[in-house]
């Protein structure tokens, strides 16, 4: 496989997903270390996303903001790279939207990027200094273009590697949370 593969990467990526049990596991654990990171617990409103089957759970993170009374926001995806948040009030009321992804109703309110505390990142995979692998639509790297918010990855282990290419248009991330911990990257990077 060609390190510029991006397309074989993901699907590399995919077909190492350790199956449903090790991703509950690794999902609880995710959770419980963004729930103690201070960034999380400092932040006011909170940029998530309903995971897909291959990534980790992040529901409980999401469930905790609602309760913990943070302004939770999730994205409703256009045609790409179209993306846009809207608030949430309850998990139940989400709705199946584009690729089959559930997002907020019509009716909710939408909420501005620079609006975001903190930004959870879905992703296919990471590397050590941040460039993410997303799904190939652009979504997070367009939105992440429009100003400087907080991105916090999410990642299980068979999704970090060593190094990934990256291209002028990719948007690396601040931090990542893994069933280890939290890792900050360089910031430098980032600005």
């Amino acid at each position: 496989m060609k390190p510029c593969d991006k397309k074989a990467l993901r699907k590399a990526v995919r077909q190492a997903f350790p199956g449903e049990a090790e991703r509950a596991r690794q999902s609880e654990s995710i959770c419980c270390h963004v729930l103690a990171w201070e960034g999380y617990r400092a932040a006011k409103v909170i940029g998530g996303y309903m995971p897909m089957r291959h990534e980790a759970d992040i529901t409980a993170v999401l469930q905790d903001a609602l309760n913990s009374g943070k302004i939770l926001v999730l994205p409703r995806c256009g045609k790409p790279p179209q993306m846009t948040f809207h608030r949430v009030e309850c998990l139940a009321d989400l709705t199946a939207g584009a690729y089959g992804l559930m997002e907020p109703g019509g009716d909710a309110p939408v909420i501005l990027p620079g609006e975001i505390d903190l930004l959870l990142v879905p992703l296919e995979a990471v590397d050590s200094r941040g460039v993410r692998l997303g799904k190939g639509g652009g979504y997070y790297d367009c939105l992440l273009r429009q100003g400087k918010i907080s991105t916090l990855g999410v990642a299980m282990a068979h999704q970090i590697v060593d190094e990934l290419p990256e291209d002028e248009w990719d948007q690396p991330l601040q931090a990542v949370a893994t069933a280890q911990g939290v890792v900050s990257f360089d910031m430098e990077r980032n600005v």
